[in-house]
């Protein structure tokens, strides 16, 4: 056994080994969700966006716009009154739009206040304004978090929050 050399890890080169992992582990971990609640805030950020362009094309144009909301599927989109029969709006931001269901999904209130029966709206927007309040969610799969986009005919412009405040 003379002249053989062992070679091999000590217990502390180890122990130091698993605490550096054990802080990156902790670093990274935190981050690995952010990307679905990113992808939701982007969705409920381009919703408000289709919202504004709405009011604003009903207080500059001469036309009245509905946007149609289905829940079931996660879709929305907008269309505009032209010889007294809605159309399709031909607008690149305003072609019909799909929430993933692996990114989460869009959930309205349960009332018939503006059109809904918790599966499909229909909301027209005349005079820079829709004809009713506005509350649409865009939640995680757990419905436990996600963002709120608002809109009330009195507002001056559509709201985005983060949180699921309780339905109005």
């Amino acid at each position: 056994m003379r002249g053989m050399v062992m070679h091999g890890f000590s217990l502390l080169e180890v122990m130091v080994t698993l605490f550096l992992i054990a802080i990156l582990v902790g670093m990274v971990v935190p981050y690995l969700g952010s990307g679905q609640l990113e992808s939701l805030r982007a969705a409920a950020a381009r919703f408000r966006q289709v919202l504004i362009w709405l009011r604003d094309q009903s207080a500059f144009g001469e036309t009245e716009y509905r946007l149609l909301l289905d829940f079931d599927h996660a879709t929305y989109r907008c269309e505009r009154l032209q010889a007294g029969v809605f159309v399709p709006v031909n607008d690149p931001l305003l072609q019909p739009t799909t929430l993933a269901p692996a990114i989460g999904r869009m959930t309205g209130p349960n009332t018939g206040r503006w059109g809904s029966d918790g599966h499909q709206a229909s909301l027209r927007f005349v005079r820079s304004a829709p004809e009713k309040p506005i509350v649409v969610r865009f939640t995680n799969a757990e419905a436990t978090e996600g963002f709120t986009v608002s809109d009330r005919p009195e507002w001056h412009a559509p709201r985005l929050e983060q949180g699921l405040p309780p339905w109005p």
